[in-house]
């Protein structure tokens, strides 16, 4: 079916004339005019289906006694006139684009109405004289089509803004495909009612009525008009585009794809019905009927193929409609033959087939008006992409007709695999997909995302609610519904809600700008994110800097590093702290200096509690007496927890002290002594027997509720091992500790975990053993 894309109103006329415009169309005026292209489209879908396509076709030429080359030289004749569309452009684009189109759409109806007496022609001249009066109309008919289509390309590549270029092909596809359905399931039932050429020569009557209708639609689609630049109007000017065309390595490279894609699926579903009927064993309804599962398959993704090739380009598309292509000959060649299973896997393959087809068509379009051809070149371009379109169109089935007709007779059981005509185009047609994989791998990425990274979308976070989190943001009404949603979006921790939270940091809302700044930092790091965040930063000062500023820390970018740079000596002592603090997520140890000289001069010791964090999160040794200093003068448990963290990184991994808060606030006395008896155990691991005996009494002490003498204990073991430990950080992180425990006892729940915590580090490291939690900043030197 004719899918490529849209439609254009003009104003002034209710049917649009074929003259030229004086003004260009503006895209508003074209997307006004759409639903005629879509009621044409789908017109066109029963005329094609019932007439020179699809399964009606080829059960017609097969009733007509035709063997499988001469069908493959039948479906090759269409295709193949294409080869003219170079040489009539000139005269095309002075005659007008829409006025060429409309006249020979309807000149083919005309010429395929007198398949009407082909059984008359049969009955009284016989079947070699029916093959070439089939064939003769076949070829009229096509180069009928090849001039229409040849003013139809650039008149549709005018039509339809790129913007929406690839939503619009899958909503036409979805119309077109229940307009498919309906007529395949019709035709279904009337080939199946009855035998002979009658029956197909009804759904042909019925065909060319929808054909007939299709061009008066056609009309009202306004656009289309005569070239007026010389090079597209005289024949030197178009051969010199097309050697243009022809020098484009990535429009050669389409065109490659584009042919593989061609033979290897296309050309090869086109002999299916014959398959299904000779070796599995379906009657010619049930074939029939299969379209319907193809079509389905292609009704529920066809929004879907649109939406993301819009979204992201159409090559990642192409890609995984190639691999989904390549199953299709596998699961053909596997698949039970004259079997109770036999229809309904043909259903499954079928629907397979749907979404494979429509996606590969949709990206291929796509790909053809919005990246292969340049604009102020399309007449030139499209010329050479019909032709070749039609080379490759009519060899596939020509080639595959032949193979057919080779390799007749040729059956072999191999157990349960069986070997048919039909084995090597199967082998043929994997062999061309994974080439064509190869070359759309190849073509040109500038505006599209790579392949496997669309992909590793699908493997991030929670993708089934990110994709219901894009819909109710299309359909969000109210702030509280914005809201909730870009929340949505930020739990799904999936990058397909990117650049709906990219377009929500301009929302008018204060609130929801900010969650969807909170939002972003919970996704994976993607460069627009980070862009998007910094130009955010880079705006006037306000409460969102903030917020953007931990989003920054958390997506881990290093990109950030110099605007949050900037933002450390704002002036803005809130402000420079949250930055401190995004700074240290981000590792930026240039910034120690810094923020010491921050810790330092800080005024607000609340805000000093931020440089202390950033300090300890790049586990920088010299802040270590600083800190200590600033864990001292605070009175706010909470705060003085932070502090003790702060420490607890520098001194080694956060895990030991992060895990034994939680149980030291629940049960202080019980929990350390038990944390203490397990330093026991390491010590004597360690060959630490008088720092075991210490840790008994310890853990004797806090058992018995005497945590003032525990604490007194706990200072003993730590200045006793820093003895025997060498003079490193480490070495005065434990002096500190036993400092702190001597000015403030058990009073300071954080430096008694602090103290656990940095005899836990320093055991492990004496001994070179491997906790369960690794990743230490000091190393015990040898």
């Amino acid at each position: 079916m004719w899918m490529a894309a849209g439609s254009i109103y003009s104003s002034s006329s209710r049917i649009c004339p074929m003259t030229t415009q004086s003004a260009p169309l503006t895209d508003v005026e074209k997307i006004r005019r759409l639903p005629w292209l879509v009621a044409g489209d789908s017109l066109n879908t029963g005329f094609f289906l019932l007439t020179f396509s699809g399964s009606v076709f080829v059960l017609f030429l097969s009733e007509l006694n035709f063997d499988s080359a001469q069908i493959g030289f039948m479906l090759s004749l269409v295709p193949f006139v294409g080869i003219v569309s170079p040489f009539i452009a000139p005269w095309v684009a002075r005659f007008g684009y829409k006025r060429t189109f409309i006249t020979f759409w309807g000149t083919r109806n005309v010429v395929f109405a007198f398949m009407l007496l082909t059984p008359l022609v049969l009955a009284r001249f016989g079947q070699q004289a029916t093959f070439w009066w089939v064939a003769a109309i076949i070829f009229l008919f096509a180069l009928c089509r090849a001039i229409a289509e040849t003013g139809g390309y650039p008149w549709r590549k005018e039509a339809i803004p790129d913007t929406i270029r690839g939503k619009f092909i899958a909503l036409n596809s979805m119309s077109t495909t229940v307009a498919g359905i309906l007529v395949t399931i019709g035709a279904g039932f009337v080939i199946d009612a009855s035998t002979g050429l009658n029956r197909f020569i009804l759904l042909i009557t019925v065909g060319l009525i929808f054909g007939f209708t299709s061009v008066w639609v056609y009309a009202h689609v306004p656009g289309g008009a005569a070239a007026v630049s010389a090079g597209v109007r005289n024949t030197a000017g178009t051969l010199r585009g097309m050697q243009r065309a022809l020098k484009n390595r990535n429009f050669l490279l389409f065109l490659l794809a584009l042919g593989l894609g061609t033979v290897g699926a296309t050309a090869m579903i086109s002999f299916i019905p014959l398959y299904m009927k000779e070796y599995v064993g379906l009657s010619e309804g049930s074939i029939v009927l299969l379209s319907v599962s193809t079509y389905l398959g292609a009704l529920v993704s066809s929004y879907w193929w649109g939406w993301t090739a819009d979204r992201y380009g159409s090559q990642p598309i192409m890609q995984f409609s190639m691999f989904l292509l390549l199953v299709l000959p596998v699961a053909w060649f596997l698949m039970p033959q004259h079997s109770s299973l036999s229809l309904p896997v043909a259903f499954v393959i079928a629907f397979v087939a749907g979404l494979g087809t429509l996606a590969w068509r949709i990206s291929w379009i796509r790909y053809l008006y919005v990246n292969a051809v340049p604009p102020d070149n399309a007449t030139h371009y499209t010329s050479v992409y019909y032709a070749w379109f039609g080379l490759i169109s009519g060899v596939g089935p020509l080639l595959i007709g032949q193979i057919l007709r080779l390799s007749d007779g040729f059956l072999i059981e191999l157990g349960p695999v069986r070997l048919t005509p039909y084995t090597p185009v199967f082998a043929l047609s994997v062999i061309l997909l994974a080439a064509g994989v190869w070359a759309v791998s190849r073509l040109s990425t500038e505006d599209a995302t790579p392949f496997g990274r669309l992909a590793g979308m699908f493997l991030r976070g929670n993708p089934v609610r990110a994709l219901q989190s894009l819909i109710r943001y299309n359909f969000a009404a109210s702030e509280d519904t914005l809201i909730a949603v870009a929340e949505q979006m930020g739990d799904a921790g999936n990058p397909l809600s990117s650049v709906e939270l990219i377009e929500a940091l301009n929302d008018p809302s204060f609130n929801v700008r900010y969650e969807a700044i909170h939002s972003i930092g919970r996704l994976p790091a993607d460069p627009e994110l980070v862009d998007a965040l910094l130009a955010s930063l880079g705006e006037d000062r306000s409460e969102l800097s903030f917020v953007v500023t931990r989003s920054l820390g958390r997506l881990g970018d290093r990109r950030a590093v110099p605007a949050l740079r900037q933002l450390l000596f704002s002036g803005y002592h809130l402000l420079e702290a949250n930055a401190a603090r995004a700074l240290s997520m981000l590792g930026d140890e240039e910034s120690i200096p810094d923020f010491l000289e921050k810790l330092e001069r800080e005024p607000n010791p609340v805000l000093k509690i931020a440089y202390a964090s950033a300090l300890g999160k790049l586990r920088a040794n010299q802040a270590i007496d600083p800190i200590f200093a600033l864990l001292a003068q605070t009175g706010n448990p909470t705060h003085r927890g932070e502090i003790g963290l702060a420490l607890a990184r520098i001194a080694g991994d956060e895990a030991y002290y992060l895990q034994h808060w939680r149980s030291l606030r629940a049960n202080h006395p019980t929990a350390t002594a038990q944390a203490v008896l397990a330093l026991q155990k390491l010590a004597h691991s360690a060959n630490q027997g008088n720092l075991a005996d210490s840790a008994e009494l310890c853990a004797a002490a806090f058992a018995q509720n005497q945590a003032e003498d525990g604490a007194a204990q706990l200072q003993q073991m730590l200045q006793q091992f820093a003895q025997a430990f060498p003079n490193t950080p480490l070495t005065n992180m434990m002096t500190r500790c036993a400092a702190a425990l001597a000015q403030f006892g058990d009073t300071r729940l954080e430096i008694i975990l602090l103290s656990l915590h940095t005899l836990d580090v320093a055991l492990h490291q004496m001994h070179n053993y491997a906790p369960s939690q690794a990743g230490y900043a000091l190393d015990f030197p040898a």
